[in-house]
């Protein structure tokens, strides 16, 4: 009867032995930022945050609008300052597509920046100067 017990008790508790696997999915596209014009027009956008993780550039902004789907791009200059460490201009391209809603939006949209690095070579390093930002970005190819 013990042994009875025992292997019934242990049959519960490995029988409902059932793990999921939980993926960690981002719902937030990373777009690829491209070397290209700077000196596009723009919609009104602030970004009122930035943070780099390996190649990955997110940026929280903010806009008017809430009626249309907007669009965005992330040039960076084809220009290179000659300082150490290097500097890029950057620029965030807001597409509002007339929008003319006042919703004030915020949300965080990431880019690969890849494309932005002096050389790809582990430990290049450059800084972004995105326009409209105060704070330079420090970027190091990982």
């Amino acid at each position: 009867m013990k042994l009875f017990s025992i292997l019934a008790v242990s049959i519960l508790l490995f029988a409902c032995n059932n793990t999921k696997e939980v993926l960690d999915i981002d719902p937030v596209e990373v777009k690829k930022a491209q070397i290209g014009d700077v000196m596009q027009e723009s919609a009104p956008i602030t970004v009122t945050a930035a943070t780099l993780d390996g190649n990955i550039l997110s940026l929280e902004i903010e806009y008017s609008g809430g009626c249309k789907d907007h669009t965005y791009e992330l040039i960076g200059s084809e220009a290179i300052m000659k300082s150490l460490p290097a500097k890029r201009a950057i620029k965030l391209v807001h597409n509002s597509n007339d929008d003319t809603c006042r919703e004030l939006i915020s949300e965080t949209i990431k880019f690969n920046i890849r494309a932005f690095s002096v050389t790809e070579t582990k430990g290049s390093e450059i800084v972004l100067l995105l326009d409209g930002y105060k704070q330079s970005i420090s970027y190091v190819y990982p």
